[in-house]
């Protein structure tokens, strides 16, 4: 009975997440950066979301070739203007810093942010329950009138981590939105905030 509803509400997730994709409601990797940051206005062009895409599958691809640090772990890469953010789990210490010594050399990065913890792979119920509660802080951002498409959600171990190139007014919505969803532990924000010609001094 237990793996029939696992796998019902794993249907579900995936159902949604297709959904999502279909209708342009995916966020796209277009920004990123630490809390309070800023950048020039403009925002990032095709380029940029192909540079982070690249690093992305480039950065899967080389800790998958390593068969036993593969088995040994659980990592969820995301690449936001060319900041490379790592979640999941590594059984210690030595795991995670071959991890970051093996992405540390890709071109193009800005940035390593590593959200790492020290634990076995978490379990599959676990990480269903992550992708559910990014699916809700969508959700929740979108009935906000919030343009989701410039805004990437992660959620790991129940904390949730924003990233996009967004004005400080919408990055302040987007936290508050996210921060009554049912068991969101935390907030983290990562969101660069455009600086305008006459803003500069």
């Amino acid at each position: 009975m237990r793996s029939r509803a696992a796998r019902s509400v794993a249907a579900m997730v995936l159902a949604a997440a297709l959904a999502s994709a279909l209708t342009g409601c995916t966020p796209l990797l277009v920004g990123g950066a630490a809390t309070g940051a800023s950048v020039a206005s403009g925002g990032p062009g095709a380029g940029t979301m192909v540079d982070d895409t690249f690093i992305k599958f480039r950065a899967e691809a080389i800790i998958a070739a390593h068969k036993n640090l593969h088995r040994a772990t659980h990592v969820d890469v995301t690449c936001v203007n060319g900041r490379l953010l790592l979640t999941g789990e590594a059984n210690n210490v030595q795991d995670r810093a071959r991890i970051l010594d093996l992405v540390r050399g890709i071109r193009g990065i800005r940035q390593i942010i590593d959200q790492l913890r020290l634990a076995p792979p978490s379990s599959f119920a676990s990480r269903l329950a992550n992708s559910w509660i990014t699916l809700r802080v969508k959700s929740a951002l979108a009935a906000k009138g919030l343009d989701v498409g410039r805004i990437t959600v992660v959620t790991a171990h129940r904390v949730v981590y924003l990233l996009g190139i967004v004005p400080r007014s919408v990055g302040n919505r987007a936290a508050l939105a996210a921060s009554v969803i049912p068991h969101v532990r935390s907030i983290i924000e990562l969101f660069q905030y455009p600086v305008h010609a006459h803003d500069r001094r």
